[in-house]
């Protein structure tokens, strides 16, 4: 056994995996632990001990990841938001082709409203991140800021000759960044009552209602 825990410490290949290969698979434990955890109990109620039951893994490995809960508060919100940006570039780009931005703005919109549609993940990035630190609150910032971009980039792509000045246009996309998760985290709070059908129309309809005006 004391060989064995030697070759582990020197990176070898023990148990079928490298050093790497199993640090990486204890992170992933715990990442998924946390999405778990603080997509239901909450982030506020979850312990290190809580999420090593759920991990399987003790803090040993916990610590060796991760500086505390909130440094993998930080890790799940950021992957999980990597995701749907992934997802909802993606359906932009897939109807890039159709010569119709707002077709593009219904995709964008449908993807992000089917990733939302996974509760934890809801949770996690609409829920839980609020208020946690300075740190999290400039991440939580930041993202937002990134949607509005990505808001704003279909926009004037339906309005090539943009007539709003810089601040104006940072301020707008930021306004439909917070319409579209405002109506998002009701959805979520009533537990998704609404068909995710509406959701999109109407925030589509919102989207354009706003950029269309500017093309008179």
């Amino acid at each position: 056994m004391q060989k064995k825990e030697l070759q582990t410490n020197s990176g070898r290949t023990y148990g079928g995996e490298s050093a790497a290969e199993r640090l990486s698979r204890q992170r992933q434990q715990f990442m998924d632990a946390g999405l778990e955890l603080f997509g239901t109990v909450g982030y506020r109620a979850t312990t290190v001990r809580m999420l090593c039951k759920q991990a399987g893994l003790t803090d040993r490995y916990f610590y060796k990841t991760f500086r505390d809960t909130e440094d993998l508060l930080a890790a799940v919100y950021t992957v999980s938001l990597n995701q749907i940006q992934a997802e909802v570039m993606a359906a932009i780009t897939a109807s890039a082709n159709q010569q119709r931005p707002a077709s593009q703005i219904d995709n964008g919109l449908e993807a992000f409203f089917t990733a939302f549609e996974n509760s934890r993940v809801a949770r996690v990035c609409w829920l839980e991140v609020l208020g946690v630190s300075p740190r999290i609150d400039a991440m939580y910032t930041s993202r937002i800021q990134q949607f509005a971009d990505l808001l704003l980039f279909l926009g004037k792509a339906m309005q090539p000759d943009w007539p709003l000045p810089k601040e104006e246009t940072r301020i707008t996309g930021i306004s439909l960044v917070g319409a579209i998760s405002q109506s998002a985290l009701h959805w979520l709070l009533e537990d998704y009552r609404s068909p995710r059908t509406v959701l999109v129309r109407v925030n589509s309809r919102l989207i354009r209602g706003l950029i269309n005006p500017l093309v008179d």
